[in-house]
């Protein structure tokens, strides 16, 4: 397979998904298949705000979707994760927050809003499906070229719905419902799909700080719907088993993944893939750039307890390695 054709197959992968997991969430579109996985909405929010620009129409439905469901989107965790994950989507998250900012909370979203400076230069915000920056319309929306992009004003249609709080890719958005969008949700979700995790692991793996999150687990504790016991270093807290259908409503949650690193790890590949597609480098530059990206990317994904085992990938370059990144998002995201 040649890098182009890579780049095309990828691509419409990616926008297969995101369309998949935004409908399951209440986006309208044409019925998907069926998400079996908890949708971590931060993740997904940075996510299409790169791979978006390749669909105007999904990404006018998000912005329809936040219009409704946005006060339950955490924003200090969407900071976190930019914090330690590689989604390089400042401008358009700034954009996207600013545009939010005039049509659900202003003070919710502004902390996002001024995040980047707005950049001078004037870049399409949309491409077509080859690359090319979408043909400029004749009006623009004031408030996205503000931070520096092209667009025809957005015209929102109202049909994107409230989430389905009993579906269960909606299951971190209905504890949120019910809890509030803090730290203490984010590690009640946690423990009913991993049901056991120490505060530096749960730290990690929610975008928190350990201290944040030594308070909390104290204070879940207290409450009796949380165990704790010290092994070994570290005092581990389990969840109680007989709190489990309170907080789940009895629906089989799925385990644990870890959203923001696969998602970045897609969002790495996809920019050195078409920063590649359109460099036009000799075959064996080409593959030592990729090899040199896909490497580290493939190993830390090994080193995951939420991620199924990879092919021996040590010897291989180029594409190829392209591919075992491919199958394993495939495997992971298709559930």
């Amino acid at each position: 397979m040649s890098l182009r054709q890579f780049r095309d197959e990828y691509l419409d992968l990616l926008l297969r998904f995101l369309w998949r997991e935004w409908t399951s969430l209440g986006v309208a579109g044409q019925e998907q298949a069926p998400v079996h996985h908890v949708i971590d909405p931060e993740a997904l929010l940075l996510f299409t705000c790169s791979i978006g620009r390749y669909d105007q129409r999904l990404f006018d439905e998000v912005l329809d979707w936040l219009s409704v469901n946005g006060r339950f989107l955490n924003v200090q965790r969407t900071r976190n994760i930019l914090r330690h994950e590689r989604f390089d989507v400042g401008q358009v998250l700034s954009a996207v927050a600013d545009w939010l900012s005039q049509h659900e909370s202003p003070m919710k979203w502004s902390l996002l809003a001024k995040a980047e400076s707005p950049q001078q230069k004037q870049d399409s915000l949309f491409f077509l499906p080859d690359g090319r920056p979408l043909p400029d319309s004749r009006d623009h929306d004031p408030v996205f070229r503000t931070h520096g992009f092209v667009r025809n004003p957005v015209i929102l249609r109202n049909y994107s719905q409230a989430f389905a709080p009993d579906a269960m890719p909606c299951h971190l958005l209905k504890l949120r419902a019910l809890f509030g969008v803090n730290t203490r949700c984010d590690v009640l979700v946690y423990l009913t799909m991993n049901r056991s995790g120490h505060p530096r692991e749960i730290a990690r793996e929610t975008y928190y700080s350990q201290k944040a999150i030594h308070e909390v687990m104290a204070e879940l504790a207290a409450s009796g719907f949380i165990h704790s016991a010290k092994l070994g270093r570290e005092r581990v807290f389990r969840i109680n088993p007989t709190g489990l259908p309170l907080l789940t409503g009895g629906v089989e949650v799925g385990s644990w993944t870890n959203w923001p690193i696969l998602l970045s790890a897609a969002n790495v590949v996809w920019r050195k893939v078409e920063e590649l597609s359109v460099a036009a480098l000799e075959p064996r530059l080409e593959s030592s750039e990729i090899t040199l990206t896909l490497r580290p990317i493939l190993q830390r994904l090994t080193q995951t307890s939420w991620a199924p085992p990879l092919p021996p990938f040590a010897n291989q370059q180029g594409v190829p390695l392209l591919t075992v990144f491919q199958d394993l998002f495939q495997s992971i995201a298709g559930k």
